[in-house]
């Protein structure tokens, strides 16, 4: 077997384990969490300590980054052994759409969580972006001549 496959599987299964785990924090943890987060992105964008949505962009922000760093891994992993674009593109992208639903399911069942549909749109968007940046970068190498 290949090392890269291996590699990137390794990685796959280590990123859905940070992200479940984010997933299975209690609400107290999960905002001191993104509060420290905030606190040091708002060092860099000031605007988003001074407004009041500046935790709820943080939150989708950090959805949308966990999903789309999956969605890379997830593109990488498939491309290593899929041919075609379509094959390349729905399979991380529906892998990705299950890993966000059993996220959210498992939000249901955490002290002071709730599973948002918005947020398995935003999860989804993540996913999405990043299979299309590695899609966008391997054929942009094939189309190269040396």
């Amino acid at each position: 077997m290949n090392k890269k496959k291996i590699i990137i599987g390794i990685l796959i299964v280590a990123w859905i384990c940070v992200i479940w785990g984010h997933s299975m924090q209690p609400a107290v943890v999960s905002e001191g969490e993104s509060g420290k987060f905030l606190a040091i992105l708002s060092k860099v964008l000031p605007f988003l300590a001074e407004n009041e949505n500046g935790m709820f962009i943080v939150r989708k922000a950090a959805h949308f980054t966990e999903y789309l760093i999956l969605g890379v891994l997830l593109c990488m992993e498939f491309s290593t052994y899929l041919r075609g674009i379509w094959e390349r593109f729905l399979n991380p992208l529906f892998s990705g759409l299950f890993v966000c639903f059993i996220d959210e399911t498992i939000q249901l069942f955490v002290e002071g969580r709730s599973g948002e549909i918005r947020d398995m749109w935003i999860d989804f968007a993540g996913v999405a972006l990043g299979t299309l940046i590695v899609l966008a970068i391997i054929n942009n190498k094939k189309g190269r001549r040396y």
